[in-house]
């Protein structure tokens, strides 16, 4: 609709490095991770790929910044504790973030 303000999602993109010997719970984890986020109300998207330095690239969507905000930056968020709950850096090792606003 011309003229309508369009809402910005605001995306994440994570780079992991899996510890040695601990690919496979890195796999079963990050799985369950994507299923239970996925479930979060403002949650659009995740995926993750392997790129050619071996290590997990890992982006999420979530609907606008004041979400992300709310669910991630938020200690009580519900993406907050779930990753502080799920241990998940015992299996792997996190490198860095890039986040912003869509452009489009």
């Amino acid at each position: 609709m011309p003229g309508a303000e369009v809402s910005k999602m605001y995306m994440v993109v994570s780079k992991w490095a899996p510890k040695k010997g601990r690919e496979d719970e890195w796999r079963a984890r990050s799985a369950e991770a994507r299923k239970t986020l996925t479930a979060i109300p403002g949650v659009e998207f995740m995926n993750r790929f392997m790129n050619e330095d071996g290590h997990v690239v890992v982006s999420m969507g979530y609907t606008d910044k004041p979400t992300y905000d709310r669910l991630v930056q938020n200690e009580n968020g519900a993406v907050a504790k779930f990753m502080a709950e799920s241990n998940i850096e015992d299996a792997a090792d996190w490198i860095s973030s890039e986040r912003g606003e869509s452009v489009d």
